[in-house]
C-alpha cells in the first residue's frame, strides 16, 4: 500500500471511529412514568379478583414504582426500564405487560429496533417501521412545554381472523426538537412528552440536559443486546408459528 492510499485509509478508520465516540455519549435524558389501565369487564381481571383480589389490587397500583428512561444524541435513541427491586415481583410483571414495553428500543432516524426478550420462540432484534401520524390542530400545555396532539392505531387479527384497532395519542413539543419518545413511538415534530393508550399512559417526570463536550458514565448511550436482527414480517410470521404449535398443544 503506498503512502498515499495508507493515509486515506488511516484517516477514514479516523473517522469512522470518531463518530462511533461521538454516539456513545446521549444529549439528554428524560424519566418517564406510567400509569396503567385494567378493563375490569374482562373475564380474567374478574377470575383474578375472585382467586387473588390482594394481587389484583397491587396491579393497579405497582406501576407508580416504574422508572424508565429515554436517552439521545442528535441521531439515536435508546428507551429502557431502570433496574430496580418492587414491591411485588408478580404484579409488577403483570403491569408491564400491559405497558407496551417488551425490551430496550433503539430509535433511529427511519426505523426503530426494538429488543423482543420475552418471547418464547427466541429472542430477536425486531426492525419497525415508525408510526403514520395524523397531526391534529389541538394544543395545551404539560408542565413548561407547550405540546400538540397527534394520532395514530395499530390492527391486529387474532387467530379466529377477528380485526382489533388500537389507538394512541401522543403529545409532543415542537421546544424539545426531537423525533423520539416512549416504547417506540416517535418521527413526530418534538419529543412526546404524553403518550396515551388504551392499556396505559407514559408522561414525562423529569428532563436532564449534559453539555456537550461531557463524557462520563453517567451519559454514556447504552447499547442492545447482540441477537438476530429480524423484519417486523419475520417475527410475526415466527409468532403466528407459535401460536398454532401452542393450540396444537392444547388440542
Amino acid at each position: 500500500m503506498n503512502k498515499k492510499k495508507l493515509g486515506l485509509f488511516l484517516l477514514l478508520i479516523s473517522i469512522s471511529a470518531f463518530s462511533q465516540t461521538e454516539k456513545q455519549y446521549t444529549k439528554l435524558k428524560v424519566s418517564y412514568g406510567i400509569e396503567t389501565h385494567t378493563d375490569k369487564s374482562l373475564q380474567s381481571y374478574k377470575y383474578l379478583l375472585e382467586k387473588l383480589p390482594d394481587l389484583a389490587a397491587k396491579i393497579e397500583t405497582i406501576a407508580s414504582e416504574f422508572d424508565f428512561s429515554l436517552v439521545f444524541n442528535d441521531s439515536t435513541s435508546i428507551f429502557y426500564l431502570e433496574k430496580k427491586l418492587y414491591s411485588n415481583n408478580s404484579a409488577a410483571d403483570m403491569a408491564l405487560a400491559k405497558s407496551g414495553y417488551f425490551g430496550r428500543i433503539e430509535q433511529q432516524k427511519n426505523n426503530y429496533i426494538t429488543e423482543e426478550l420475552q418471547e418464547a420462540f427466541g429472542k430477536f432484534l425486531v426492525s419497525r417501521p415508525y408510526q403514520k401520524w395524523e397531526l391534529v390542530e389541538e394544543s395545551k400545555m404539560i408542565g413548561d412545554y407547550a405540546c400538540f396532539k397527534a394520532t395514530t392505531f395499530y390492527t391486529v387479527t387474532n387467530p379466529e381472523g377477528k380485526l382489533f384497532k388500537h389507538n394512541f395519542t401522543a403529545w409532543y413539543s415542537p421546544q424539545l426538537p426531537y423525533k423520539f419518545g416512549p416504547v417506540g413511538y416517535g418521527n413526530l415534530p418534538g419529543l412526546i412528552i404524553e403518550l396515551q393508550g388504551e392499556r396505559f399512559t407514559y408522561g414525562v417526570k423529569k428532563i436532564e440536559f449534559y453539555d456537550d463536550n461531557e463524557k462520563s458514565k453517567g451519559n454514556e448511550l447504552p447499547e442492545l443486546k447482540k441477537k438476530k436482527l429480524i423484519t417486523e414480517e419475520e417475527f410475526e410470521a415466527l409468532a403466528a408459528m407459535d401460536e398454532k404449535r401452542w393450540q396444537e398443544q392444547q388440542d
